[in-house]
C-alpha cells in the first residue's frame, strides 16, 4: 500500500514539471496538437446542431450512470453475501441498492431530456 501511495505522490509531484516541458515558451498550442481537425470543427449555428450536441452529452451521461448503477448493484450483492448477521453491513448494502436505483432513474431521465429539449427548441 505504501508503494502505491509513493508512486501516486511521485506522479502528482512531477506531472506539472513534465507538462511544462512539453510546451515551448511563448508558443500557443494549435488545434492539431490536440488531434482536432479545424475543417471538421463546426460551431453550433442551428437548432439541429444544438440538439445533436445535447444528444451526445445525454448519451454519455446515460452510459456513465448505468455503469455506476451496475457497480453499486455488484458491490451491494457482495456486501449482502459477506454480511452474515451484521446489521450494519446489511444496511450499507440496502443503501447501495437505493443509490443504484437513483442512478438508473437519472439515466432514464437523461434519455428523456433529449426528447424534452428537442420538443422545446423545435416548438
Amino acid at each position: 500500500m505504501k508503494g502505491i501511495l509513493f508512486i501516486l505522490a511521485s506522479v502528482m509531484f512531477f506531472s506539472p514539471f513534465l507538462t511544462g516541458m512539453a510546451i515551448e515558451k511563448g508558443a500557443l498550442p494549435e488545434p492539431d496538437d490536440f488531434g482536432i481537425d479545424e475543417t471538421s470543427a463546426s460551431e453550433i449555428d442551428s437548432v439541429d446542431a444544438l440538439v445533436g450536441l445535447v444528444a451526445n452529452v445525454v448519451g454519455w451521461v446515460y452510459i456513465i450512470f448505468f455503469i455506476i448503477a451496475v457497480f453499486f448493484i455488484l458491490l451491494a450483492a457482495f456486501n449482502y453475501l459477506t454480511a452474515g448477521d451484521d446489521a450494519e453491513q446489511i444496511k450499507k448494502a440496502r443503501q447501495m441498492l437505493i443509490y443504484a436505483a437513483i442512478a438508473i432513474a437519472i439515466a432514464l431521465l437523461a434519455v428523456m431530456a433529449n426528447t424534452i429539449v428537442k420538443n422545446f427548441l423545435n416548438g
